[in-house]
This record gives C-alpha cells, structure tokens and sequence, in this order.
C-alpha cells in the first residue's frame, strides 16, 4: 500500500517508534517505524510511504516499508499543488501563471551573458523555485513565496525601466530572478520552518553569487563585466549590511532592486494585515513596518 501523508506528531521509546500521519483526504494512520527511520523523518513534513499492514491485538498495523519526500516523489509544482493544497499556504497566485509570467520575463532578456547566466541557474532551481517560501516568517511565508515575491518585482522593475531608461532591463530581470534563488538552499524544505547549516553560515546573497560564478567559468563568461554586474546586485540586494547585506548597492540597478525587494516585503505583508481589518480600525502592530499599525479608511 502507498499514499502520500503528512506527519503530525512522533512518538519514541526503548521497544517502539511510530508517527501519527494525515492523508490528503483527512484520514490519519498510525505507522511503526524501525529505528533508523526514526531518525530520517521529520515532524511537519509530507512524504510518499510505501506500507505493509498486518494485524496485531486483532487490529490492522502498518509497518513502513520505505518512505521519500514528497518533492522528490512529485517534482512538478502544480501537480504537488494539488496534493499538497490541504495542508500548506500557498501564494495567492496559481503556480502554472507564475512559471508562465517569470519565464516570460526571462525569454526578454536580451544580453547573451546575462541570458546565458541567468537561464544556467535557473535551470538547477526551475521545480523547486515554485515551491518554496521567500521567508521561514515575516514575508511570503507560504509555498510559492519566493516565485510570488519574484513576479512582483518583475513588474514593478518594468515599469521603472519604463520611467528611467538609463536602468539595464536586462540587469533588473536577470537579478531579480536571481535574487532569492539560493533560498532553496538555504531553508531545510519548501514547508518552511528551518534554516540549513549553509543558511546560516553563508546565506543566500552570498551562496547565489557563488553559483553565479560557477556558471560563468563553465560557460567561459567568468572574465564579462556583467557577470560582475549580477553578482553584485545578489549580495547587495538586503541594501545594507545590518540588514545582511554583503556590499551596499552600487549600481542604478542593484540600488532599485533593493527598494523594490523592500517594498514589496512590506506592501504584501501590509496588504494582508489590512484584509483581516474592519473598515474604520488600525490593523495590529505590524513586525515589517517597525510594529506600526495602519489605519483603514471607511469606503
């Protein structure tokens, strides 16, 4: 037998070691693990279990056989969407809309370094960028974060590219798509919840401008300017370094996207708190807007 569930709570002891699960459709199982798969699963987690019943104390038992992580069982995200949409927040935007816009985005760019650079990375990331939360908490905190977070920027750098034509578009796209990319790296899942030992040693500003060299030595693009150029809008994009910035902006366009990063961290978290608001109220204190609270004027 094999279904795909999420791990409610874990029990342990000297003779035994099970997990309480929930399936997609609401049923909940108890399952016996050895204890080497104890130490594998995680609590708050999906997986794919393969199990084998039996009945013990003339009740039906289920021994796990083997297990992966969901992502690894369903690697596309809308499909995973539709199994997953019962236990996890998503963006309020379809997945399938958001690959379609941000590769949209990609396709213009024009330069054949950025291009080239851009695609390279990307390519490593393109499942599991739809998947994963821009935030553990904060902004974006949800599945699809990070490419949610991402199309937003990409239409408000189009816009500015519009209003100042000395911005590179090229430059805006390619490090705005790029921006949070490592982020998949830097959290221990797309549930949220933790970072990685490489998420709080190194961080994504810096592990993304790392990969954006990695790809330009194997392309032969190492030596061009604008892979300087992306490299430092990755680790400048927190704008200063007390907010974990590694250099602050230098650049037209490492400058904007660090505004546009920043407004729309705070505008998304504002225009939530405003939606559970009353007409005529000040919302809660809200942590990204210096715990302010916002008055919502009556219609």
């Amino acid at each position: 037998m094999t279904f795909n569930a999420k791990v409610e709570t874990m029990n342990s002891g000297q003779e035994f070691q099970n997990v309480n699960v929930v399936l997609v459709n609401g049923e909940k199982k108890n399952l016996k693990l050895t204890f080497e798969q104890s130490r594998q699963i995680e609590l708050g987690k999906t997986y794919h279990f393969e199990v084998e019943s039996y009945i013990a104390n003339e009740k039906e038992q289920f021994k796990v056989i083997s297990f992966e992580g969901i992502f690894e069982h369903i690697k596309d995200p809308v499909l995973l969407k539709e199994e997953l949409k019962g236990f996890y927040d998503y963006a309020p935007v379809e997945i399938k809309a958001l690959k379609i816009a941000i590769e949209g985005y990609l396709s213009e760019i024009e330069d054949p370094v950025i291009k080239a650079i851009t695609e390279a990375v990307y390519s490593d990331y393109r499942d599991a960028f739809y998947m994963y939360p821009a935030a553990v908490k904060f902004h974006h905190a949800y599945i699809g974060g990070i490419a949610y977070h991402t199309k937003t920027m990409l239409d408000i750098a189009k816009s500015f590219s519009t209003i100042y034509p000395y911005l590179n578009r090229d430059l805006l796209y390619g490090g705005i798509i790029l921006h949070d990319i490592c982020k998949v790296d830097e959290l221990s899942g797309f549930e949220g919840g933790e970072y990685t030992l490489e998420g709080q040693l190194i961080g994504h500003l810096v592990m993304g401008a790392i990969k954006i060299k990695e790809k330009a030595t194997l392309l032969g693009l190492d030596k061009e300017e604008n892979v300087l150029m992306l490299s430092h809008i990755l680790l400048s994009h927190h704008g200063l370094p007390n907010f974990g910035a590694a250099k602050k902006p230098a650049t037209p366009e490492a400058l904007l996207i660090w505004y546009i990063d920043t407004i729309d961290s705070k505008f998304t978290v504002l225009g939530e708190e405003l939606d559970k608001t009353l007409e005529g109220e000040f919302t809660q204190s809200i942590g990204v807007l210096e715990k302010s609270r916002i008055y919502k004027a009556k219609k």
